[in-house]
């Protein structure tokens, strides 16, 4: 069985970044732009439009 996580956050997922190692992450918008892992995901933080590599079980969905 596949958990709450992996169904609900795809690509396109709008997610909000809950930890990190840089607290200005911390709060900030994001989008899901790619699932390369069972726990990692590429996102786009939307107020810089930086893409980076990140660990799902950091993410909160917003809206999938």
């Amino acid at each position: 069985m596949a958990s709450r996580i992996e169904v609900i956050m795809q690509v396109g997922s709008l997610v909000r970044i809950r930890q990190s190692f840089s607290q200005k992450k911390v709060g900030k918008l994001a989008i899901i732009i790619d699932r390369w892992c069972h726990w990692n995901a590429t996102i786009q933080i939307i107020d810089t439009g930086k893409t980076e590599d990140f660990d799902t079980r950091k993410l909160e969905v917003i809206c999938k």
